[in-house]
């Protein structure tokens, strides 16, 4: 049988491109097999060459073989690109040019060389199919069915191209070699007719079944996603009921698919969760607005997790739900630590109870709800005496056991752990959310107190938690918690100041002290910080002699508006350990200036008497910073006395009283004891303390020529001075009848305005020049009095 040439050829070429376009479709949707697209360019350009050569009317010209064969060379590159690509390997550009380059270098030389034409083509071609079947065998990490089909056809075609080589070669035409070797023949086209579509299609197949591999990979990829994930994934219906629940859910829950689809998954919510999770379901439901909660899920060993669930609805183009897609996510570590973080923002982690700021909250919610009835809130701010003393004495952890019991003993007393409050350090609240009246607040209070000092049989009888507290009523129904704190606050420091152990109820005249308070600390800072602070001096006159013993320095100050002010304007500041110091240091400094002044200019000084504030001695190096400051100045500490008050013996700091009074006692320094007689103890701070002096109070000396008890108290203080050999001096002498009587009695030293006013540093020579002659010092009537 003869086979027509011409009509197999233009089958093959038809048929290629017909399997051109199909792979070129198959990439077209499934474009991340790229392989598919290169396939396509190579069964498209190979018939396209071998039609310009050999299916032409005569020979074709040099251009025309040239353009062809370019194409077919190209073809090859294609059809090894695509199996590069196909194992996810670029293909370089260069290993792609080189055959179509190789051809366009050589065909100038090989015009007149059919055969060696032939044999040139054969190589490039078997050469690209060759490398293409190793591609698919070495570099694939695949080992499809089509691939070893593929592999074999690529193999036949680098064979069909070796044979080719070695007859273009030889160019002697054996064994039907004229079909391989001539330009075109039957057999060679029907070869091409038969191979191409069989390679097209095992590509083809290899095309598929990555894709089916890729799909199951996907699909193994995402079990294992939702195996591992967090997450449970769940279907509904548009009407909301369960489609479809992974196995999971099962493990998890106990129910199966067919217990849970429906409604069947509300069997696994916690009964105080479901309403509210079923009204939000039905809500986003009916309206189609995303889900989204937080509830707890009953597992299958009957315990429950918190878990938060989310839904969104699947709509077609015209917004119709056609599916509900959700997932429950387990977030019950995260929930109980949100809850232990919200717990530790509103509670004291040493004792348990509520802090400050639940303290407020709960104080103002307290007060809202009176709001509308009779009954009124009342306060009670606690404060633990002996805190400190504790902490000193046996150390912190002794100090935090105290605080638990003492919050223990209070949880007891309250009911309510929300009515009470650890406001800080050993300051403590209790709410009473409904009293009739002071009195009822008052026997609670007086209730608290007796605990704390006698403690149950439960309590640890070891911890003394005496306690001192301040009482508010939030008479006001409009009033604010922070306001009423301040109102108890103020009650607790009157209670403490009382002598601790106490009670008190809050007055109105306390803030008229507060206030006062405050704006007295005002004032001595600016006073400070203007440099408006200087002292007076007042004479004390050696009686019997009309010598003089020396003088006292007053502070005073001036007010640019107000003029020559008085301590009293600033008294707060001499219980305020920073102001109360910087004062003193002020006063000392220009004192200690004045006096350098005076003993440069020879005068006969006696004594110069400073008062001491009780903050001065909270710092334990006062001593050594008057020694060190007299030093500076070149003042002798003989010239220096110090009075101190009985109160400042009394004090929490008495060890450094002591301390720094015998240091300056011993440097020289005189020791007064000022306003002598008004407290109790006196005669143990005699025997304590190193003094030298005492200063009988104004409050004796005023009545002394009319009143008997005042005359034998000052008598038997001026025989305890001689007795004692304490030198002794009487304050506030106004009148020559009391002089009379102090000398008369043998008193040592008087001062007052009938020997002179306080003045200021200037006026000094010139008083102690003129003498004090017992006649009040005519000065200005504008200059305060002591």
């Amino acid at each position: 049988m003869t086979l027509d040439a011409r009509t197999l050829a233009l089958i093959y070429i038809l048929l290629s491109a017909l399997l051109s376009v199909l792979l070129l479709f198959a990439w077209a949707h499934n474009r991340r097999i790229r392989a598919l697209a290169w396939w396509s360019a190579s069964f498209g350009m190979v018939p396209i060459g071998i039609g310009m050569a050999n299916l032409g009317q005569a020979p074709p010209s040099p251009l025309i073989l040239l353009i062809a064969n370019v194409l077919v060379a190209g073809a090859y590159a294609a059809l090894y690109a695509g199996c590069r690509a196909f194992n996810g390997r670029a293909c370089e550009l260069p290993v792609l040019l080189a055959g179509p380059a190789l051809w366009t270098a050589a065909f100038p030389f090989l015009t007149d060389s059919p055969g060696v034409r032939l044999a040139l083509l054969s190589l490039i071609s078997g050469v690209y199919a060759a490398l293409a079947a190793w591609e698919l065998w070495k570099h694939s990490v695949l080992r499809l069915t089509a691939q070893r089909a593929a592999i074999t056809l690529l193999l036949v075609l680098a064979g069909f191209n070796l044979v080719r080589l070695s007859l273009g070669l030889s160019l002697r035409l054996i064994f039907w070699a004229d079909a391989f070797a001539s330009r075109w023949s039957g057999e060679m086209a029907l070869f091409l007719a038969i191979y191409t579509p069989t390679l097209a299609f095992v590509l083809l197949a290899m095309a598929k079944e990555r894709t089916e591999l890729d799909l199951r990979e996907s699909e193994e990829h995402y079990r294992y996603s939702v195996e591992l994930s967090p997450q449970i994934p769940w279907i509904a219906d548009p009407q909301g009921s369960i489609l479809d629940v992974p196995p999971r859910w099962e493990a998890l829950t106990g129910l199966s698919l067919k217990q849970t689809r429906g409604t069947g998954w509300m069997q696994a919510m916690h009964p105080d969760d479901l309403p509210l999770i079923g009204d939000r379901w039905s809500h986003s439901v009916s309206t189609g607005e995303p889900f989204n909660a937080e509830f707890r899920v009953r597992l299958a060993d009957g315990s429950y997790r918190w878990c938060r669930g989310r839904a969104a609805a699947r709509r077609t183009a015209n917004g119709t739900i056609v599916r509900w897609y959700g997932n429950i996510e387990d977030i019950h570590d995260r929930r109980l630590a949100q809850e232990q973080l919200r717990w530790a923002a509103y509670h004291d982690d040493l004792t348990g109870l509520p802090n400050r700021r639940r303290f407020h909250q709960r104080l103002q919610e307290a007060i809202d709800r009176t709001a509308d009835n009779s009954s009124m809130v009342s306060l009670l701010v606690i404060d633990l005496d002996n805190l400190k003393l504790v902490n000193d004495r046996f150390g912190h952890a002794a100090g935090d056991a105290m605080l638990k019991e003492f919050a223990k003993r209070l949880r007891s007393l309250a009911g309510n752990q929300e009515n009470i409050a650890r406001l800080g350090g050993d300051e403590f609240a209790l709410i009473l959310p409904a009293v009739s009246s002071e009195a009822e607040a008052v026997e609670v209070a007086r209730t608290v107190l007796s605990r704390m000092q006698h403690p149950a049989p439960d309590d640890d009888a070891d911890f003394d938690c005496r306690s001192s507290i301040g009482i508010a009523l939030a008479i006001d129904p409009g009033i604010k918690a922070e306001a009423l704190q301040k109102q108890a606050d103020l009650a607790l420091y009157r209670a403490k100041a009382s002598g601790r152990g106490a009670c008190r109820l809050f007055e109105p005249s306390m803030r008229d002290e507060a206030e006062k308070t405050a704006f007295g600390l005002e004032l001595a800072g600016i006073a400070l910080a203007e440099d408006w602070i200087v002292p007076f001096y007042q004479p004390k006159v050696a009686l019997g002699s009309s010598g003089r013993g020396g003088f006292e320095a007053l502070l005073r100050w001036y007010h640019p508006r107000l003029g020559l002010q008085t301590p009293d304007t600033i008294w707060p500041a001499f219980d305020d350990t920073e102001l109360g110091s910087a004062i003193g240091a002020r006063m000392r400094q220009r004192v200690f200036c004045d006096m350098r002044v005076w003993l440069d200019e020879g005068l006969p000084l006696g004594r110069i008497a400073i008062n001491i504030s009780a903050a001065e001695f909270r710092h334990d190096d006062y001593a050594e910073r008057i020694l060190a400051e007299l030093n500076h100045s070149g003042v002798p500490a003989h010239c220096l006395e110090v009075e101190v008050t009985e109160t400042v013996f009394l004090g929490r700091h008495a060890d450094n009283v002591e301390r720094a009074l015998r240091i300056l006692s011993a440097a020289g320094v005189t020791i007064a004891l000022d306003d002598f007689g008004t407290g109790y103890a006196s005669l143990t701070h005699l025997k304590r303390f190193p003094v030298d002096v005492i200063k009988i109070d104004r409050s004796f000396i005023r009545d002394i020529d009319t009143d008997s008890g005042d005359a034998a108290i000052v008598r038997a203080l001026l025989s305890l001075g001689r007795s004692l050999n304490i030198a002794v001096v009487a304050e506030g002498v106004e009148t020559a009848a009391q002089v009379a009587f102090l000398e008369a009695h043998g008193c040592d030293l008087a001062q007052g305005h009938f020997f002179g006013r306080p003045i200021p540093a200037e006026q000094v020579p010139a008083a102690m020049a003129a003498g004090f002659d017992r006649r009040e010092t005519s000065l200005d009537s504008s200059q305060a009095s002591e």
